[in-house]
């Protein structure tokens, strides 16, 4: 008997390779199944990228910008320089001195020497172009009175002051206008995030890559979570605030450069609102003239 159970446990052993082989097999097929689905995958991005390429051959050829590759260099360089803007720690505001800026080329820590310097020596002017601005924004005026009084502060200032007061303006006057006064959760702003997505980059101030500077901070930046040790003191060493880290006590936000660049977020969310509710109110009104009552942009028009 003992040299047939040997046998059986020697054909066992036999069999049990033949299933680990098998085994390896599939997973080498699995590995180069993987392998080849990527190289598709590489392949499909490598042709979008041609056809992108020429897409925009096409476009400066007819637009007549001149050569591909005087259109391409140009564009870097401005998207180096809106690295190098954002890299120095400020917003983007109708009030930057872009013609300054070219002096600074893609030095960020020029670029913030200069900005210090031009909103401490031209803040009497900066903040008369900013209440001009107050006075055609499609707000209600309790927001127009709270945007002042901030601005009283920074003049003071009581830069720790402005932030906290304008960011629960923020909210207050998005939940009327986007969330019908809705005692809904919104501090992320996700709605408000969305809609401007959704505008072109010639409908607010300032345009180009610094809008989109902008924009991006707002979405990926203002309104982020500080969920973590990590994120709070990533936080803390962006002079940009943070909604979150500001009104929970996470961040100390009381610098000159806090406070002004909590001024530009505001300006810009309340043109926002200011552009979505005028873009309603001519939609409504084209509606009208055809017939129908059309254009919603989820915004509340301003009585």
């Amino acid at each position: 008997m003992q040299p047939f159970a040997d046998l059986q446990e020697q054909i066992a052993g036999i069999q049990a390779q033949f299933r680990k082989m098998q085994e390896q097999d599939r997973t080498v097929f699995r590995a180069i199944q993987d392998q080849f689905r990527k190289m598709q995958e590489h392949e499909r991005a490598v042709f979008r990228a041609i056809q992108d390429q020429a897409r925009f051959a096409n476009a400066v050829a007819r637009l007549n910008l001149g050569s591909v590759k005087a259109v391409a260099e140009q564009l870097a360089g401005q998207v180096r320089r809106a690295e190098a803007f954002d890299q120095a720690g400020w917003l983007p505001h109708p009030s930057t001195p872009l013609d300054r800026l070219e002096e600074c080329v893609d030095d960020s820590d020029a670029i913030h020497g200069l900005l210090s310097e031009y909103y401490e020596a031209q803040w009497p002017e900066v903040r008369r172009d900013i209440e001009t601005r107050l006075t055609a924004w499609r707000i209600d005026e309790e927001a127009k009175a709270t945007f002042r009084e901030a601005l009283d502060a920074h003049e003071a200032g009581l830069y720790r002051s402005v932030c906290r007061l304008l960011f629960p303006e923020i909210e207050r006057v998005a939940r009327k206008e986007l969330h019908d006064d809705r005692m809904s959760r919104i501090t992320s702003q996700k709605a408000l995030r969305t809609l401007a997505g959704r505008l072109p980059i010639s409908a607010m101030e300032p345009g180009g890559f610094l809008g989109l500077n902008l924009f991006d901070r707002l979405s990926n930046h203002v309104y982020e979570d500080a969920s973590d040790e990590e994120a709070r003191q990533r936080l803390a060493e962006d002079p940009i605030p943070n909604r979150h880290a500001a009104l929970h006590g996470l961040v100390v936000y009381s610098t000159r450069q806090n406070s002004l660049n909590v001024i530009f977020i505001a300006d810009y969310v309340f043109e926002l609102i200011s552009v979505l509710k005028e873009l309603q109110h001519s939609a409504r009104t084209n509606g009208k003239q055809n017939g129908r009552d059309d254009g919603s942009t989820g915004v509340q028009e301003e009585r």
